[in-house]
């Protein structure tokens, strides 16, 4: 095991198109990673945060997948729902932080499931200080949802 995550090393490979090599950078030994599209990959990612679940597993239905997280929750209730949300974006940030991990902010958005009757709730949702995106539509285990 030891040898599949250690010395490993990469390089970033710019304008290489059919006939040209491109421009290489220097290989730089990798620090913290599993090899991308490995076969242990997936495990290995649903081992390392498999606990991110119970940060806030009281107040949502947390989902994982190696490369999708979804944390769903459900209340009827407007102020409610709001501070679920603000409590498990908290709960969350401290799981990351503790585990050396940062959120990519370009993929992470606030969806509201509306059905007929249901209004949406304005709110803000921020992570550490930063605003999180609320969204209209998303792709849900491949599946595209909007609210319209």
């Amino acid at each position: 095991m030891e040898s599949y995550l250690r010395i490993r090393y990469q390089r970033v490979v710019t304008n290489a198109h059919n006939n040209s090599n491109g421009h290489f950078s220097k290989l730089v030994e990798v620090q913290h990673q599993v090899p991308q599209g490995s076969v242990l990959g997936p495990l290995l990612c649903i081992i390392y945060i498999k606990d991110l679940s119970k940060s806030a597993s009281d107040k949502c239905n947390p989902i994982l997948f190696p490369d999708e997280t979804r944390f769903i929750i459900a209340n009827c209730n407007e102020t409610e729902f709001k501070c679920s949300t603000n409590e498990i974006f908290n709960e969350i940030s401290k799981w990351f932080h503790s585990n050396l991990l940062m959120l990519n902010y370009d993929k992470t958005h606030l969806f509201q499931f509306l059905t007929k009757t249901d209004y949406e709730i304005n709110m803000q949702v921020s992570f550490g200080n930063r605003k999180i995106a609320t969204t209209q539509s998303l792709k849900f285990l491949g599946i595209s949802v909007n609210t319209y």
